[in-house]
């Protein structure tokens, strides 16, 4: 089984002189195994190109040891679960 992301909850924001716009995202990933797990995040642009993580942020939803292997990228979201395979976790990632 290999683990997927949903996209959740979306806020988009603005600098306070407008000159960057940027979206908050939470992605809800299901189906962690443990070991190393690469998640395909499926997040486009606004001009449906790849995107660019500016930050993640991880929320646990359950009883999991988790942490991030690498700094995701424009396809994938990469951690690695130390215990609680089969577990979830949110993460807000700022693009």
């Amino acid at each position: 089984m290999s683990a997927t992301a949903t996209i959740g909850k979306e806020l988009a924001l603005m600098d306070f002189d407008h000159r960057r716009r940027w979206r908050w995202i939470r992605l809800d990933i299901t189906g962690l195994a443990n070991g190393a797990n690469t998640i395909a995040h499926g997040l486009l642009s606004q001009q449906q190109g790849s995107v660019t993580i500016q930050k993640e942020e991880v929320e646990l939803t359950s009883a999991v040891v988790v942490h991030k292997t690498q700094p995701g990228d424009s396809t994938n979201l990469y951690y690695t679960v130390d215990s609680g395979a089969g577990s979830t976790i949110s993460v807000w990632v700022t693009v």
